[in-house]
């Protein structure tokens, strides 16, 4: 049977399969085709998108410096092919600038270096990642940055964007796994769902159960990361160079925002479905700031780099009917709060070091938010 899939025939017809009216054969078959679509391409938008302001990602070392890093969301253990494309700068003339990303997903990783020639302003590449035997539903990835000083050739980065490759029609046959090892997706086989096809019972509970198992499936909402470790001799003095955000501050309030949907039964589902990846450089005590109605607590751990995982509930009192869609989205942010204003940097609370350096003085600060679900 071949797990094919077209964008011709997605929309079943609800109305042809009523009790007491003809089965037109068109609907189960595009119930199939529509069922693969959704496990084939469903998520592979993008799952970040970042852009900087001129002169901010900025790199003028001949040796890879690590600039920034993001959580992404996966699509499933079959998507592995991740498309990376840059928007950047070379400031003088060099082909000897690079950027290098590395994705780690449990105990595997794997890197590509994207070459950026002065004679373009845009580059791309993918990576393709081995996934671990162990559930994994997210990968952490990191950015590095390389400049050709011997030229005298800086790099900046302007916007960065990255996404899933979508599994081309058709997929291949076996059981497909989502994230956890349960997660059993079953392609259906479109040429038995032709006409004079026998529509069987064992079809119908298989599509049953992928609705329930793509409904689980990630995407991502909001992508923030610092650009640390930034460095140019050209443009050395404030004039020439703006300063880079290294950590998450007030002027974050109400401008790094998202819009998070809540789909039909969102507060009947038991799996994950709404999650904040948080990077921060761990105090004395807790770090505690309050995000979409949320009061997130960062657990204390004296100078101590590490990423944590907070659940997140949905704020209904944010509810936006976006335009005339008329769909559950809502506005999803830092909140304005007093919490909010004693945590993240502000003109009172000024780090005396900037990471990659970790002293004291920027204990409890945050360096990468991003927030993803379903």
């Amino acid at each position: 049977m071949s797990n094919t899939y077209s964008t011709n025939l997605l929309l079943p017809n609800p109305g042809a399969t009523v009790a007491g009216k003809f089965v037109d054969y068109q609907t189960p078959q595009r119930i199939a085709n529509s069922s693969n679509y959704s496990f084939a391409v469903g998520n592979t938008h993008n799952a970040l998108s970042q852009s900087y302001a001129d002169k901010t990602f900025i790199q003028s070392s001949s040796s890879f410096i690590e600039m920034s890093e993001w959580r992404i969301p996966l699509c499933s253990l079959e998507h592995d092919n991740l498309e990376i494309v840059v928007h950047y700068d070379i400031i003088g003339t060099s082909s000897n600038c690079n950027l290098r990303f590395t994705l780690e997903v449990g105990a595997a990783s794997s890197n590509v270096t994207i070459n950026l020639p002065s004679t373009s302003i845009i580059a791309s590449s993918s990576l393709t990642i081995s996934f671990p035997a162990s559930d994994q539903y997210y990968g952490t990835l990191t950015l590095e940055a390389q400049a050709d000083s011997s030229n005298n050739a800086e790099v900046e980065l302007k916007s960065i964007m990255a996404r899933w490759s979508v599994i081309n029609s058709p997929i291949s046959a076996g059981i497909k796994k989502q994230y956890q090892v349960a997660d059993n997706f079953t392609p259906s086989g479109t040429s038995r769902t032709g006409i004079n096809q026998a529509l069987t019972s064992r079809l119908a509970h298989n599509i049953i159960d992928n609705v329930n198992i793509l409904r689980e499936r990630f995407r991502s909402y909001l992508n923030w990361s610092s650009c640390y470790s930034a460095n140019s001799t050209i443009f050395s003095s404030l004039e020439d160079a703006a300063a880079s955000e290294v950590f998450l501050g007030v002027g974050h309030i109400s401008t790094l925002m998202s819009y998070p949907l809540a789909p039909s039964g969102f507060d009947n589902l038991s799996h994950r479905k709404l999650e904040l990846h948080i990077k921060h450089i761990g105090d004395f005590v807790n770090t505690e700031f309050d995000f979409f109605g949320n009061r997130i607590v960062l657990s204390a751990s004296p100078g101590v780099v590490s990423w944590s995982i907070h659940t997140i509930e949905m704020d209904y009192g944010r509810i936006s009917r976006r335009g005339d869609i008329l769909l559950p989205y809502y506005s999803a942010s830092l909140d304005n709060s007093t919490k909010n204003y004693e945590t993240l940097v502000n003109y009172g609370n000024i780090p005396l070091f900037l990471y990659p350096i970790v002293n004291s003085s920027n204990y409890g600060m945050i360096i990468s938010m991003n927030l993803m679900g379903i």
